[in-house]
C-alpha cells in the first residue's frame, strides 16, 4: 500500500507542478492533525514532504517553523503561515504544490523509541531481500545508548536496500521511521546478521579411515561465516566413504577430509584403449602411477615398453591420450 500511495503522490506532484510551472518539484501534503516532539516544530513533523530531489526533501523536513505548544497542548498552523515560512527561508512558492488541510492542529506529545527493537523488522526485510528461509536468518541489533524521541503515534520502519547487496556480517541500513504514515526521521542502524546454510557436519569424533554413516555425520545448519569452498551440502556425497584424517566432532566436512583411494595403483596391469578415428585398439599396459577416475597417469606398454599417458576411466581401463602402442 505504501508503494501505491507514493506512486499516486508522485503522479499528483508531476501534474500539480507542471500546471504551476515549477522547476524543482516539491509536494507538501498537510493533515488536519499531527503530533510534534517540541520544543520547536519542523516541517517534516506536520507535513508529508515529497520531492524529486532527495536532498531537498530532507532539508525541508528539518525546516523549523516555530515554537511548539507546551506538552499536551496544541497549536494551529495555517497553510498561509507555512508559505510565509518557506519564503522567509528563501524558497520560491512556484516550486511547491500543496494538498490536504488548510490548517494543521499540532499536538505536542512525544514517545521514546529504541531502534534496538527493530530486529524483527530488519530480519523480515533481509529475508525478503535474500530469499533465505526465516529460520536460517539471525539478526542482532546494535545496542543504542539512549532512546530517541519521536512524535506520538504508530511507528513503522522502512529500509532502503543495501548498496552492496550484501546482507551477511555487519550490515548498515538506512531506516525511514514514519509516525502515522508520515516520515519523521531517517537514521542509520547497524545489525550483525548471520545466515545459516546446510552443511555435512561430524557429530562424533572419527578416526582416520573410519567410514561416514548416519551415526557420525548429519546435515546441520551452519553459519555462513564458517562455510568454505569444498564443503559438502548433501549427505549422499559423503556416506560410505572414509575419513582421510582424524576428525573431531563439529568438523564441517570438506573434500580434503575424505579419503579418495586410487582406482588404479602403481604396477597394476590394465587395459589401454587407443582411439584412432573410428578404430579402437586395445593394448596391455602397466600403471607407473596411482590414479583415480579422471586422472591422467603414465603407463608402460608391456610389449614395447613405450611410455604412454592415459586417462583413468575405471579400475581396469585407461584411455591413451599421448604416445602410441
Amino acid at each position: 500500500m505504501r508503494g501505491a500511495s507514493a506512486f499516486w503522490s508522485l503522479c499528483f506532484l508531476g501534474l500539480a507542478l507542471r500546471s504551476a510551472g515549477a522547476e524543482e518539484g516539491v509536494l507538501l501534503q498537510l493533515p488536519e492533525k499531527a503530533t510534534v516532539v517540541g520544543p520547536q516544530i519542523s516541517l517534516g513533523e506536520i507535513a508529508e514532504v515529497i520531492a524529486q530531489n532527495g536532498a531537498t526533501a530532507e532539508r525541508l523536513r528539518r525546516l523549523t517553523l516555530g515554537r511548539a505548544a507546551p506538552a499536551g497542548m496544541t497549536v494551529k498552523l495555517t497553510l498561509g503561515y507555512l508559505k510565509i515560512a518557506l519564503r522567509r527561508e528563501g524558497y520560491s512558492l512556484g516550486d511547491f504544490a500543496f494538498s490536504g488541510a488548510q490548517t494543521v492542529e499540532a499536538l505536542t506529545q512525544s514517545q521514546a523509541f529504541d531502534p534496538s527493537g527493530l530486529s524483527a523488522q530488519v530480519k523480515a526485510f533481509i529475508v525478503d531481500q535474500t530469499g533465505e528461509r526465516p529460520e536460517d536468518v539471525e539478526v542482532k541489533m546494535e545496542d543504542w545508548e539512549k532512546k530517541i524521541l519521536l512524535p506520538a503515534g504508530k511507528v513503522t520502519a522502512h529500509f532502503r536496500p543495501s548498496l552492496t547487496g550484501d546482507y551477511q556480517g555487519t550490515v548498515f541500513l538506512t531506516t525511514e521511521l514514519q509516525v502515522d504514515g508520515r516520515l519523521v526521521r531517517v537514521l542509520p542502524v547497524r545489525a550483525d546478521v548471520e545466515i545459516y546454510h546446510p552443511a555435512v557436519t561430524v557429530v562424533r569424533a572419527m578416526g582416520k579411515g573410519e567410514k561416514f554413516t548416519n551415526d557420525n555425520v548429519r546435515l546441520a545448519r551452519v553459519p555462513g561465516s564458517q562455510i568454505t569452498n569444498g564443503c559438502f551440502r548433501k549427505l549422499d556425497y559423503v556416506l560410505g566413504r572414509s575419513a582421510s584424517m582424524p576428525l573431531p566432532a563439529g568438523t564441517i566436512l570438506r573434500v580434503s577430509d575424505l579419503f579418495d583411494p586410487p582406482v588404479i595403483e602403481h604396477g597394476q596391469v590394465v587395459q589401454g584403449v587407443v582411439e584412432r578415428g573410428n578404430i579402437e585398439l586395445t593394448v596391455e599396459v602397466r600403471a607407473l602411477e596411482d590414479g583415480k577416475a579422471g586422472d591422467t597417469i603414465q603407463v608402460e606398454n608391456t610389449d614395447s615398453h613405450t611410455i604412454l599417458r592415459g586417462k583413468v576411466l575405471d579400475e581396469k581401463t585407461v584411455l591413451i591420450t599421448s604416445g602410441g602402442p
